[in-house]
């Protein structure tokens, strides 16, 4: 799978702008900081690199997301990723990357205690695994950690792979009155739309491929053990 990390650099700067006003302050910087992060190692030309959330990053209070007229828990969510990022030879030239790993957790959090209520990730499978090349799970150390068996299914496949677009999809649930509104305003919504359908597209016509490579299979058969290396998603 690769990436055009100069294309996604210009993206995340409106991302950082756009995000800003569902996170606490105290985050800001560690916001900000990101496209630093992504930008040197991009620009240092190492063999590989990573880009990384150390820790996470956690929304305000979200207390509508079940409709307008219901009272469910107040909870905040983090978002925390990993990724690493391989030089392909030509990416001087060219700005593409290979990825060679890419994990965004989220967790949810009672607002009450900051007490851990649930945890799930969004991942790339290798080769040689199971499952969706691009997928949801929830979190195995979570569920040992709560005292129950720490299965890795199931897997559930998702377009959602950069940090990005999965914190788009978090704030999209659990602020859905804000987030559209927040969203129809912000810097850069021409961008993030735009690139964020070509990934989308991009996404659909590999799984078509894949289904058609698989023609004793249903579709949904074919996408829970299907990896699609040529992929780019930005």
């Amino acid at each position: 799978m690769r990436i055009n990390l100069r294309k996604y650099a210009t993206e995340l700067s409106y991302w950082i702008d756009a995000l800003k006003p569902f996170i606490g302050k105290e985050s800001h910087r560690a916001l900000s900081a990101l496209k630093d992060q992504l930008e040197n190692g991009r620009d240092n030309l190492r063999p590989a690199f990573d880009w990384k959330l150390d820790k996470p990053i956690v929304t305000k209070e979200a207390e509508r997301y079940d409709g307008p007229d219901k009272t469910p828990h107040k909870v905040k969510v983090g978002w925390q990723f990993e990724s690493t990022f391989e030089s392909n030879g030509q990416s001087k030239k060219t700005s593409l990357w290979n990825i060679k790993k890419m994990v965004t957790h989220i967790r949810i959090y009672n607002a009450d205690d900051d007490s851990e209520i649930l945890h799930f990730h969004h991942d790339l499978k290798n080769r040689e695994q199971l499952g969706p090349h691009v997928h949801m799970q929830f979190s195995e150390h979570y569920l040992k950690n709560k005292g129950r068996i720490p299965i890795a299914v199931p897997r559930f496949p998702i377009t959602a792979i950069l940090p990005t677009d999965c914190f788009d999809l978090v704030l999209a649930e659990f602020f859905p009155f804000e987030w559209p509104k927040s969203q129809a305003g912000s810097h850069g919504l021409v961008t993030l739309r735009s690139n964020q359908r070509t990934r989308l597209i991009a996404i659909t016509e590999a799984l078509q491929k894949q289904w058609e490579a698989s023609p004793k299979l249903t579709p949904v058969s074919a996408t829970q053990n299907c990896y699609m290396p040529d992929l780019q998603i930005a």
